[in-house]
């Protein structure tokens, strides 16, 4: 009651100081000519749940009771069942604050065109733009123990690295650490320049590009990567907030003016260099140690070598498990860059075709191939403590157990390394854009092509017969002479979006103002889904929890029907019916419906997202404006979802959103 109270005080106390503000919205300018001015945008929002966490799935683990050893159910344990949660759980405070900085420097510059040899470069408009973002999280300090309980509890690594075949091998690799990701953050958001010269403009600087659909849910605007540790863009984070900033050099050339049926044609190019920027999403953090990942535990007790179906032999006696973002190298390799032509054809279309090179947004789990197992026994072992960490001192060994000097166990262990892969992929684009007087309305139509995108298929991928040794594998034990190799899998993907957009009246609800209507029907097919491929999604089905399980392997002998292959653990395989299948063709339908009442003050939304294959989003919106300085929104997100993909992900992580906004602009 004490959080509530400090919570819900600090929201009370923030808005009664917020109506101390001007009624009239302006910038603040630094000059009289009015060529520096500064803005700001803060907010503090409250995140409540409103369900109760999915508890399907939940497996013994094999440990020691009381002296005794044996399969055993901890409800509330991360190694056995999912994250644990329940509706009215303070899931969220955050504080996010967003100065701005904009600078007209081009009455600076009007000597340039009295000085020969500069006249030719004197710029028509030149302007300087800074931008900060950053937030505060409670998280871990003041709303439910719950999260910083499973943060300190989490045993398995989670990390970074742009070499893990060295670095994660040897527990070298970087930390992601859940305070620096999720409590607190802070960075330059924006900060470049403008340079216009008659048909030519150039930006430089860190700054964001959008090109393609992002309405609600960003599934075709790819070109910059977005945020993910809070969800899905759009769900639980505003797109434009979990947008990704790049350091970009971007040129936009005017081509055309006016030709007959063509009108207004520009080139527009932009270029990341590798050897500068090859910044990618950082991967959601598992182990309910946030309300925003997905519900799948701690990855030491349910990934690689076991635990086996009914939990009778795990790995934390030798092995770790590491699980690492493989960052991309910086090199001109990893550069991004694109190009698009735009313009008006018969002046009532609107088109647009592009080519860019960029990161998938969603990476892929590999499991590495070099068995632990072996690298155990031959005594290629490191020193760390019960999270991973390397320690130079594991005092008092009992029977290779002892402690840290801060009371934390420690042994010999090796890594079980599973990496996260981003890699560049090509897209290929057109859009196009008109007023259609037949149904009284604006038509929107993408599409785009994605190719050599990483996907997954988990016997190639995620196969754990890559971590028993060679040597066992072949012997009479198991007669097993396959070669596994797990690599990452790609495939071609068109996705396509036919959205329609208007205006209209309906006086019942709003007698003085229009309605606006946005629908879209989002569609995507996987082009390369042939030839016996079954490709899945990352997460376990509803009701499962192990990504690798013991059981049955035709042809040897050991894990043969009646053997006892459900317990041991040589039997391990991946099952891909465990995997939520990634369906040939997926599509969802989205609208959105948003007008403004009493005289602007109430401004209400509703958003509805429906998939065909049974995943359901339901967003409500409100927002209250005091004054132009002050605004109330409350918002809430509904998931309903038959399958754990896309949003369903999310699902039993339905919230209560209370969110109080200054502004000044």
């Amino acid at each position: 009651m004490r959080t509530w109270a400090r919570v819900l005080l600090g929201c009370v106390v923030g808005t009664l100081l917020g109506t101390l503000f001007p009624a009239e919205s302006r910038a603040y300018f630094l000059d009289a000519g009015r060529n520096f001015d500064v803005r700001v945008r803060a907010y503090s929002q409250l995140g409540i749940l409103t369900e109760n966490s999915e508890r399907k799935g939940c497996q013994p683990v094999y440990t020691t009771v009381n002296g005794k050893r044996g399969p055993v159910l901890f409800q509330n344990d991360p190694r056995t069942c999912p994250p644990k949660y329940s509706a009215g759980t303070l899931a969220q405070h955050r504080n996010f604050y967003n100065p701005e900085f904009d600078a007209k420097l081009t009455p600076y510059l009007n000597w340039m065109g009295d000085v020969q040899g500069l006249s030719w470069v004197a710029p028509d408009d030149f302007k300087f733009r800074f931008a900060w973002w950053g937030f505060y999280d409670g998280i871990y300090d003041y709303l439910d123990p719950l999260w910083d309980s499973n943060r300190r509890s989490l045993r398995g690594r989670l990390s970074q690295s742009d070499d893990p075949g060295v670095e994660s091998a040897k527990f070298q690799d970087e930390n992601k650490n859940p305070r620096h990701i999720l409590a607190s953050r802070n960075r330059i958001n924006e900060l470049y320049v403008d340079y216009t010269k008659g048909p030519v403009f150039f930006r430089i600087g860190r700054q964001a590009i959008s090109w393609g659909e992002a309405d609600t849910i960003a599934l075709l605007d790819v070109s910059n990567p977005f945020e993910l540790v809070n969800g899905a863009p759009g769900l639980f984070t505003d797109v434009d907030e979990a947008r990704i900033p790049l350091w970009t050099a971007r040129g936009t050339f005017k081509l055309l003016d006016n030709w007959e049926w063509l009108s207004s044609l520009f080139l527009d190019t932009y270029l990341v260099p590798g050897p500068i920027d090859t910044t990618v999403p950082t991967t959601p953090l598992v182990g309910g140690i946030t309300p925003f990942g997905p519900d799948q535990g701690d990855p030491q007790w349910n990934l690689v070598i076991g635990p086996t179906r009914r939990q009778v032999a795990d790995q934390n006696t030798q092995l770790h498990t590491v699980v690492v973002d493989k960052l991309p190298k910086n090199n001109w390799g990893n550069s991004r860059w694109g190009a698009r032509l735009t313009s008006i054809i018969a002046r009532d279309y609107t088109v647009q075709g592009w080519f860019f090179r960029t990161f998938n947004q969603q990476p892929v789990p590999v499991l590495q191939n070099l068995a632990a197992p072996r690298l155990y026994g031959d005594k290629i072992r490191y020193q760390v403590d019960n999270r991973g960490f390397r320690t130079p001192l594991c005092l008092n060994r009992v029977n290779g157990i002892g402690r840290t000097p801060a009371g934390r166990r420690c042994f010999n262990k090796t890594p079980v390394v599973t990496t996260l892969e981003h890699r560049l992929e090509s897209v290929i684009g057109l859009a196009g854009t008109w007023f259609s007087p037949t149904v009284n309305g604006i038509i929107r139509t993408e599409a785009e092509i994605f190719i050599d995108e990483p996907a997954f298929i988990p016997t190639r991928q995620l196969n754990p017969r890559t971590q028993i040794p060679a040597a066992l594998r072949r012997s009479p034990l198991l007669n097993d002479n396959k070669k596994y190799f797990n690599t990452m899998q790609k495939a071609d993907y068109i996705r396509w979006v036919i959205g329609y957009d208007r205006f209209f009246f309906f006086r019942p609800i709003n007698p003085s103002s229009s309605i606006v209507l946005s629908a879209a029907f989002n569609n995507s097919f996987n082009l390369s889904e042939k030839g016996g491929k079954d490709y899945r999604y990352p997460q376990t089905k509803p009701g499962y929890f192990l990504q690798a399980q013991s059981g049955v392997i035709p042809r040897i002998a050991a894990c043969a029907p009646k053997t006892g292959a459900r317990n041991n653990p040589l039997c391990v395989r991946a099952v891909p019916r465990n995997f939520e299948d990634a369906y040939q063709y997926e599509g969802f339908f989205q609208f959105a419906l948003q007008t403004d009442m009493f005289h602007g003050k109430f401004s209400p939304r509703l958003t509805f997202i429906a998939d065909v294959s049974g995943i359901f989003v339901f967003q409500p919106t409100g927002t209250y404006r005091i004054n132009d300085n002050v605004l109330l929104t409350a918002t809430w997100v509904g998931i309903e979802a038959s399958r754990k993909a896309g949003p369903g992900t999310f699902r039993a992580h339905d919230m209560l959103q209370l969110r109080v906004t200054f502004q000044l602009n």
